[in-house]
């Protein structure tokens, strides 16, 4: 299904500019989920042949979505295409290899988060054999994910049995190696 914003643009043929784009989204992001908080993109990396690709993580209410959507121009307007929403309600799933599975790793030992919409085995994969003591930074997208940091970049911190992995807008994995 696309979606048309009220957003024009000039050129039917080229991916919306960056600037447009993440206001076409925000603006979107309201309409879709009204009042929110939390943080959008489109960033310049993500453009791809004609489209360019924006992530969003916000709240409405108690709930959190991690939305995706694809953006191009059609008629001198921004449309919205390859939607995909993870939404959940912040809390502790319990410790567990569920999230490892998920994402088709193996690696050794159980993690607990609070959030579901990453991939959670790929970072522990990443940070398996941290030494207690030290923090590292890793990345949690297994792919091109140049301009979301904010989502995927985390930063991990080795104490004792437990590894602890926060990114900047709050989403904490702790990971018990085995």
């Amino acid at each position: 299904m696309t979606l048309l914003s009220p957003i024009a643009s000039a050129s039917p043929v080229r991916a919306p500019t960056p600037a447009a784009a993440t206001a076409a989204f925000e603006h979107w992001l309201h309409e879709r989920y009204g009042s929110i908080t939390g943080y959008w993109t489109c960033p310049r990396a993500q453009i791809i042949t004609g489209r360019i690709d924006c992530l969003a993580e916000v709240r409405a209410g108690r709930t959190w979505h991690q939305t995706s959507a694809s953006e191009r121009l059609l008629g001198g307007r921004i449309t919205f295409s390859h939607v995909d929403d993870v939404a959940w309600i912040r809390h502790w799933w319990p410790y567990s290899r569920r999230f490892i599975i998920r994402s088709h790793e193996d690696v050794p030992g159980v993690i607990a988060v609070n959030s579901p919409a990453y991939d959670w085995g790929f970072l522990a994969q990443e940070i398996h054999g941290l030494a207690p003591g030290h923090t590292i930074r890793a990345d949690a997208y297994d792919g091109y994910g140049a301009g979301w940091f904010r989502f995927y970049l985390f930063t991990c911190a080795a104490r004792t049995e437990l590894i602890t992995c926060t990114n900047k807008l709050g989403d904490v994995m702790r990971y018990r190696p085995q």
